[in-house]
């Protein structure tokens, strides 16, 4: 009698009596291997270069060559620099088939989709490194670890210890590049307002103090509005000391200098602060607090406002599900369920928001496609024309294009799609026509 699984196989025995049962013996086959008891190879790692917006994602490989299937071990981590360290971890094991790397590709989409930025290489001392550094952070702030711990433990010495100039190229490898003024200002104040003051220093030249506002708690910047202005700083949070220098180099004739207007929350509350930066080569020399103004909750709301265009269809019956692999754009979406629907938010694949004189929070959403949970409504949703013009365009080319019939189009001028989400509505045109009547509610 032969006896298979997919897990292990039995070897063929004759007779099963009582004094030759234990006969048996156990063969270890290919589904049944795992990475914890193989020796590992590095094969090959990636971080995103989104340390200026305070987390990281990381992907590393490793071959398992004494394993005859399972070969193949992927590790993914998400770090978090300013309050939540080494946040999540995950990993796959498989082989090397195209099927077996497109679980690679989706759960890095799924995990990385929503930071805007590339993955770069780095070593394998660079990626023990980065591992080590957050799993530091967790111990000295009673973070708890991500399970399974066994299954990186092993990353975790012998300690890898990098020189300051190593260390510097790694942080290089981790940031975009830096070639407008608008963004070293708004990721400088970004990083000094979340108190993430190790990457707020790798965006100055000379001393500058980066506690910026030690009278408030970590916080999110929400809005940030930069403008040209003559440079009147003092200095006095920095030992700056103009030098021959800072008259030729080409891109500034000399230290240029902003005027920044940031709205920041936390805990609830809201303050606007004006700040004087003032730049020089791309780096932050001196900075001087102007004022600060605690705001309501209303004003702040007026201060992010902005347009909401949505475009609503109706999946016709008997259509295909609408899932993460409908469309090019999905692929990489970030998927959240709600009591009605399920929501597929799209970011943009870069963080160029950071480069205007006018930085909004959210920028980096390029739209949303939120399906009923009884497939059949489909509304697609984004805060720009071009957005919403680009939603359509990828509806159109996938295979639900013939499956949904055009419904209307709207332009809010405030965001209404979540409250249509929470409302309890199960038809859009159902809530709009209540909105419309009822426009102060």
């Amino acid at each position: 009698m032969t006896v298979l699984s997919s897990d292990i196989k039995f070897c063929e025995v004759s007779n099963l009596s009582s004094n030759n049962i234990n006969n048996f013996s156990l063969i270890k086959g290919g589904l049944g291997e795992t990475a914890s008891d193989s020796i590992k190879e590095f094969a090959g790692a990636a971080v995103t270069d989104t340390r200026l917006m305070g987390v990281v994602s990381m992907t590393v490989h490793w071959r398992l060559p004494e394993n005859s299937q399972m070969t193949d071990l992927y590790q993914f981590f998400y770090f978090d620099a300013e309050e939540e360290g080494f946040e999540s971890y995950s990993s796959l094991l498989g082989g090397d088939s195209p099927e077996d790397y497109q679980k690679v590709i989706k759960t890095e989409n799924e995990l990385a989709g929503g930071l805007g930025g590339q993955h770069v290489s780095i070593t394998e001392k660079e990626a023990r490194h980065i591992l080590q550094s957050y799993v530091d952070f967790n111990n000295r702030n009673d973070i708890p670890l991500p399970a399974p711990y066994d299954d990186y433990s092993f990353m975790l010495s012998p300690a890898a210890v990098l020189s300051d100039s190593e260390k510097y190229a790694l942080m290089c490898k981790q940031c975009p590049v830096l070639d407008s003024p608008y963004q070293v200002i708004t990721y400088f104040l970004m990083r000094c307002f979340a108190k993430d003051f190790k990457a707020a220093k790798f965006l100055t030249k000379g001393y500058v103090r980066t506690n910026l506002s030690p009278e408030h708690r970590a916080a999110s910047l929400l809005k940030n509005v930069i403008e040209d202005y003559n440079d009147a700083v003092s200095g006095a949070n920095t030992n700056y000391r103009q030098t021959d220098e800072d008259g030729s180099f080409s891109t500034f004739e000399t230290v240029k200098a902003y005027m920044c207007e940031s709205l920041i929350e936390y805990d609830g509350k809201y303050f606007l602060i004006i700040t004087q930066v003032s730049l020089e080569h791309l780096r932050v020399v001196k900075y001087e607090k102007v004022s600060v103004f605690r705001l309501s909750p209303a004003e702040a709301s007026m201060m992010t406002r902005r347009s909401e265009y949505i475009t609503v269809t109706d999946i016709i019956p008997y259509s295909p599900e609408f899932t993460q692999e409908t469309t090019s754009l999905t692929e990489r979406a970030m998927i959240t369920e709600h009591d009605n629907g399920r929501l597929f938010m799209i970011f943009s694949p870069h963080n160029d928001h950071v480069k205007k004189p006018v930085f909004m929070l959210n920028d980096d959403v390029l739209g949303i496609y939120y399906v009923a949970d009884d497939n059949s409504q489909l509304i697609l949703a984004s805060y720009s024309l071009d957005g919403i013009k680009e939603l359509e365009k990828d509806l159109q080319k996938s295979y639900m294009a013939d499956c949904v019939v055009p419904v209307s189009k709207y332009e809010f001028k405030e965001p209404v799609l979540f409250d249509f989400i929470n409302s309890g509505f199960e038809d859009f045109e159902d809530f709009v026509d209540v909105i419309a009547r009822n426009p102060e509610d």
